[in-house]
């Protein structure tokens, strides 16, 4: 059993930094796709990200794979087949039970005009120096720093496009939903709407740079019951 880790495509690989080490000592290959940012405006966004995580799991073909999604990458993980995948987690992620854009799931809509607003002021893209107050969140001064340097400028559409769900979504395989902060409630409650096993773990949306050996454990115990 391995792990296929996806990190928000709004911030960085960085991400899993401090959760690697603690799965790979306890005896899980872990595979961290580092989505691109190098996106030309008006590219669909998704689609770029959809064929590196297929191209992630093409190479994993074969090994029994949990793929974990943080954040925004949830919309991500409704695109694959999930026949090719052996289970699936989110944390405090989006979880997707139709076909959406990610602006649509927002439930504060003057936040929604704010990011436009700054989008139009830089020519179409949130800028760097907008995102990377995501790091302010983490706590130990290294992981921060790393994981700031990796964040570059991202376009509007990545908000904005709407992204399709596949025909077998959602999977009748083993999920588990683990909310941190409470704005990913609603996401909770559609994730055990249809079967997955949800938990409340109190804490920063990037608890996995704060106590990664927590989320390893919390990780290695789910993919265990999987087999």
């Amino acid at each position: 059993m391995q792990f296929l880790l996806i990190h928000s495509p709004l911030v960085t690989k960085e991400t899993w930094k401090a959760l690697v080490p603690h799965l790979e000592s306890a005896g899980f290959m872990s595979t961290v796709v580092a989505l691109e940012k190098r996106i030309v405006r008006g590219e669909i966004c998704f689609e770029r990200h959809a064929f590196q995580i297929a191209s992630a799991l093409t190479d994993l073909e074969g090994q029994k794979t949990v793929v974990v999604a943080h954040s925004g990458a949830g919309n991500l993980l409704a695109l694959k087949n999930p026949v090719q995948i052996a289970a699936y987690v989110f944390l405090d992620a989006i979880f997707p039970l139709c076909e959406s854009f990610r602006f649509s799931l927002f439930d504060n809509p003057d936040a929604v005009q704010g990011i436009r607003d700054i989008a139009a002021q830089h020519d179409g893209v949130i800028p760097r120096s907008t995102l990377t107050r995501f790091g302010k969140q983490i706590a130990d001064n290294d992981l921060r720093n790393a994981f700031i340097d990796g964040i570059m400028d991202v376009p509007i559409n990545l908000y904005e496009e709407s992204i399709p769900v596949h025909p077998n979504w959602p999977p009748s395989r083993p999920g588990l939903y683990v909310q941190w902060t409470d704005s990913y409630s609603a996401d909770a409650a559609r994730a055990e709407q249809v079967g997955f096993e949800v938990r409340y773990d109190a804490g920063s949306h990037f608890r996995m740079l704060d106590h990664p050996a927590e989320v390893a454990r919390e990780l290695i115990s789910f993919a265990q019951t999987v087999g």
